[in-house]
């Protein structure tokens, strides 16, 4: 599938959204690894999907409370759970080969360097593991509040929290070398591009941050509430909220396009090539496709509404065409 390189990101056009069911309580995370999505939820479980048909291949059951944050590494997927442990899964197999025990409180985010599983938590910390051994190399502390995401850029491990600040650590050191400040409420998610942090807030917007300088260069302002997830791809920014799923332009900092059809928070987004994917609470995940050809899928609509076609078979040839 062609990868998101419009000229003017706003002429992308969006096909018909496929929709997931199968998870008994709200979706948290949804990462993609070839063409499998791996989902965690509040039912305490992990679902492997099938991304071409939407089908659930198997589900992962061993977590006590809510799977929140999903990483993938290699041929093994890593979870973190508000039961405070982090497991790590082989992927083949779905059997969970490791229990990493150590935080005090929830898990909420995780992300993966080389050998290397970071993870934040509900208890104000970060710990560095070893992937191999399952052991604790070292726990970061700093934040006043909730550690809520995690992201890595190259040698630094940059964190949010809802102590409404952003912190950057350096991994070798394991000291904070520079606090973020900027958003007036927690600051919940992040992405990293390049040399730049995309952050979403409780304060409703969007920042975009230099590394190097630590300084806010860009503030994007659309959602009217909470901002539970960005991701990046390309020159395009995703981010999700009650109900919608906005897609900005990195360079102009303004909304593209507002999806909507979740029910309840979106609390995670994440890209494939072409698709948007969105796990929320109303229990579901949705796949958005956006088409390969700027401006071709309403003109491809123009051509079937000049003639008669039965509602199933003009349903038929756009989910087709999409």
């Amino acid at each position: 599938m062609a990868e998101i390189t419009p000229e003017n990101p706003a002429e992308m056009q969006f096909g018909r959204a496929k929709t997931l069911e199968g998870h008994k309580q709200g979706i948290l995370s949804v990462v993609i690894k070839d063409n499998l999505i791996i989902s965690g939820s509040f039912d305490k479980t992990i679902k492997i999907w099938d991304l071409v048909t939407g089908s659930c291949i198997k589900t992962l059951e061993g977590h006590k409370d809510s799977a929140i944050s999903i990483a993938i590494k290699d041929n093994l997927i890593i979870s973190g759970s508000s039961d405070y442990t982090i497991k790590i899964w082989d992927i083949d197999s779905c059997l969970c080969i490791k229990t990493l025990k150590g935080h005090t409180r929830g898990v909420s985010s995780i992300a993966i360097k080389d050998n290397l599983i970071i993870s934040v938590s509900w208890d104000n910390t970060i710990k560095i593991w070893d992937i191999n051994s399952g052991e604790c190399i070292k726990t970061l502390e700093g934040h006043t509040d909730w550690v809520k995401s995690v992201a890595i850029k190259d040698n630094l491990i940059i964190s949010c929290s809802w102590d409404n600040t952003i912190k950057i650590w350096d991994i070798e050191s394991c000291k904070c070398i520079k606090t973020l400040e900027g958003h007036t409420d927690s600051a919940i998610s992040i992405a990293i591009k390049d040399n730049l942090i995309i952050s979403g807030s409780v304060d409703k917007t969007i920042k975009i941050w230099d590394i190097d300088s630590g300084k806010c260069i860009k503030t994007l302002e659309g959602h009217t509430q909470t901002v539970w997830s960005v991701t990046i791809k390309d020159n395009i920014i995703i981010s999700g909220s009650y109900r919608t799923i906005k897609i900005w332009d990195l360079e102009s900092g303004l909304c593209i396009k507002t999806l909507e059809g979740h029910t309840d928070w979106v609390y995670t987004v994440a890209i494939k090539d072409n698709l948007i994917i969105s796990g929320s609470g109303d229990d579901t995940i949705r796949i958005n496709p956006i088409t390969l050809f700027p401006n071709e899928l309403s003109k491809f609509q123009s051509v079937i509404d000049r003639y008669w076609l039965p509602e199933y078979l003009e349903q038929h040839l756009m989910d087709c065409f999409t």
